[in-house]
């Protein structure tokens, strides 16, 4: 796996800090824990997750996985749907899965929009995404089948009751396949499907199947060419600029959608920082742009090292039940776990064969603090569990988003105690002392780790430094006026003394 330089540079220190910082949660791990400080150095941090259990087909009693490609959890049942992409089919098993079934044959049920009196089954062709919600106290599954460019509704018994196709619009180009690479459902049940041939967003369907338009696109980047056909557009006409080449945006790549409905997509191109996550709103607008995050590089920070770009290519996302952000990493083979206000809490995982590596991660899912990591190669799937550290930071970062700085004082004094790398613990107690009205204190903790909180801190202890001293202060001011009006009546005095002597004199 390449890495980059910082972090190669990083590894020998972060073996060292392994004794000094908590044996415990290094001690069966292959990784060695690590953050970035605000100075985006990578810097060794203690595990927020360690691996509890891996699993393969043949444990939960279904034969061996062939590259499993999308893994969803049912939060009301606590059921785990797997999409065994070659081996055609879905898996459905349980948490701690001990045991599964397996779905690969379907047949079209009575509710059916549409004649099946020759074709009663049908088979998968390469599923690479599952959904699962409720309807009517049923439990209905929506699979990405790929190569049969479908998405099938069925419950759990494989009775399909509708098929998602290729729209007939005429928005949707004919030159342009239908293959779902992965399907969510909001809470309307419009079914939204990620489709790799496609730049305009995810393709979006009504209840009923109507093609409603594609759904929060990428935006174009700011490139050359863009400013160069801006500046064509000025005198050329119509069909002149659709001759020409148009900039298209980058297409997505998965999604997810959290427990509040909203919908979020990620992009694993490379060459670009724009829109690699996407918190969208009703309107397919990203919320994140309005709340700071336009520059924000997720991921492993970009290196440039020996002719080549060293970069995070965000290819899945999962949003838990307490609005953590989790993305995984292709190219790195990292978890890295954001609050819901896109702090960096941990990063996990990484290249190899050992426990807890990855040679080609390919979906992640969360349940009741766990994470769980599938791999298309080893063909088995990770546990990670939550380490004591790791809750502590959730608590602490948890208060501090709400805003209860006090209540989050203790915990982040913990964690530094366990942890003196972990930074966001310093703004999280300058916080408090801010609160407590502090402010010198404030100043100490926000002097190395945040510029705006320090700025706040310094004004509030300026002014209290200003009300405390005022009367000192007046004090001196009028003492110095008072001695600088003597002076000045001192001198008007000699000045006459000495004009009277020299009359005297030349006289």
């Amino acid at each position: 796996m390449p890495l980059s330089k910082k972090i190669a540079a990083f590894a020998l220190s972060a073996v060292t800090a392994v004794g000094v910082m908590a044996p415990s949660a290094f001690a069966d791990e292959a990784y060695y824990g690590y953050n970035y400080n605000w100075w985006n150095d990578p810097v060794p941090s203690q595990n927020g997750y360690v691996v509890s259990d891996i699993f393969t087909g043949v444990d939960i009693g279904v034969g061996a996985f062939n590259e499993v490609r999308d893994m969803f959890v049912d939060n009301e049942t606590g059921k785990f749907y797997i999409a065994d992409s070659k081996n055609q089919r879905i898996i459905i098993t349980d948490e701690n899965m001990s045991s599964g079934t397996v779905l690969d044959t379907f047949k079209y049920g009575d509710e059916f929009p549409e004649s099946r009196s020759v074709v009663k089954k049908t088979d998968l062709n390469t599923p690479t995404g599952v959904f699962v919600t409720h309807r009517n106290d049923k439990t209905i599954i929506y699979i990405a089948d790929s190569m049969n460019e479908r998405i099938l509704a069925c419950y759990e018994d494989g009775t399909i009751f509708f098929e998602y196709t290729r729209p007939t619009s005429d928005v949707y180009e004919a030159n342009v396949s239908f293959r779902p690479e992965k399907v969510v459902v909001d809470n309307a049940y419009n079914v939204y499907a990620v489709i790799p041939s496609i730049t305009s967003g995810m393709v979006q369907f009504s209840i009923d199947g109507a093609f409603n338009g594609f759904y929060g696109a990428n935006r174009v980047e700011t490139t050359a060419e863009v400013l160069q056909n801006a500046f064509y557009k000025l005198f050329m006409s119509r069909d002149q600029m659709l001759a020409r080449k148009r900039a298209v945006a980058i297409e997505l790549d998965n999604c997810d959608i959290d427990f509040d409905g909203f919908i979020y997509t990620v992009t694993s191109a490379k060459n670009s920082d724009k829109d690699v996550l996407k918190k969208l709103n009703p309107s397919g607008e990203n919320i994140y742009l309005n709340m700071g995050f336009d520059n924000m590089i997720f991921g492993d920070l970009s290196v440039y090292y020996k002719g080549k770009t060293y970069a995070s290519a965000i290819d899945d996302v999962e949003v838990d039940e307490n609005g953590n952000v989790f993305l995984l990493d292709f190219e790195n083979k990292r978890i890295f776990q954001y609050s819901d206000e896109l702090d960096l809490e941990f990063i996990f995982g990484g290249y190899g064969d050992q426990k807890g590596l990855f040679t080609s991660p390919t979906a992640l899912e969360t349940y009741r603090e766990k994470v769980y990591v599938s791999d298309g190669r080893k063909n088995n799937i990770t546990v990670f569990t939550l380490t004591e550290f790791g809750a502590m930071v959730h608590g602490a970062i948890e208060k501090f988003n709400r805003g209860l700085y006090m209540e989050a004082k203790e915990p982040f004094e913990e964690i530094i105690l366990r942890d003196a790398n972990y930074w966001f613990a310093y703004i999280g107690l300058g916080n408090a002392y801010y609160t407590m009205g502090d402010n010198e204190t404030a100043m100490k903790y926000f002097y190395m780790n945040s510029r705006p909180g320090y700025n706040r801190a310094f004004k509030e202890y300026r002014m209290e430094m200003i009300r405390k001293y005022f009367n000192v202060f007046m004090i001196i001011v009028i003492v110095l006026i008072v001695l600088l009006v003597v002076i000045s009546k001192v001198r008007q005095v000699l000045k006459k003394k000495k004009g009277k002597l020299a009359k005297g004199g030349v006289s």
